[in-house]
């Protein structure tokens, strides 16, 4: 009897489960494959205007689109990113107004002995 709750809140938690999966396993054929693919922004208006007002598009000058160099750059500035905050842990989480910091974002901010 005290079960009933956990029961239904089970129950209920699985049905939603099984009509997601069935509603994207359904819907999934109706999606538009390989050319039809739905565009971006980019394609869909901007690229509509452009050629409207006589632009036409032109070739970036960095290209990420090749290869994994978009990945090679998010992953370096990640790291870069982790490196920072790392060595400023302290002074930016706040442990002690009195630890020392040698983070070179809060320069202006450290004490002078």
């Amino acid at each position: 009897m005290r079960n009933i709750p956990r029961l239904v809140a089970m129950g209920t938690l699985a049905l939603i489960i099984v009509a997601a999966v069935a509603g994207w396993i359904f819907l999934a054929e109706d999606a538009p494959r390989g050319d039809e693919a739905w565009g971006g922004v980019d394609v869909n208006v901007i690229q509509k205007y452009a050629a409207d007002a006589g632009r036409v598009a032109r070739t970036p000058i960095i290209n990420t689109d090749q290869g994994d160099l978009l990945l090679f750059v998010f992953t370096i500035s990640g790291a870069v990113g982790g490196f920072v905050v790392s060595y400023c842990w302290r002074k930016l989480i706040g442990e002690k107004d009195t630890v020392k910091s040698d983070c070179p974002l809060r320069q202006g901010e450290r004490e002078q002995p």
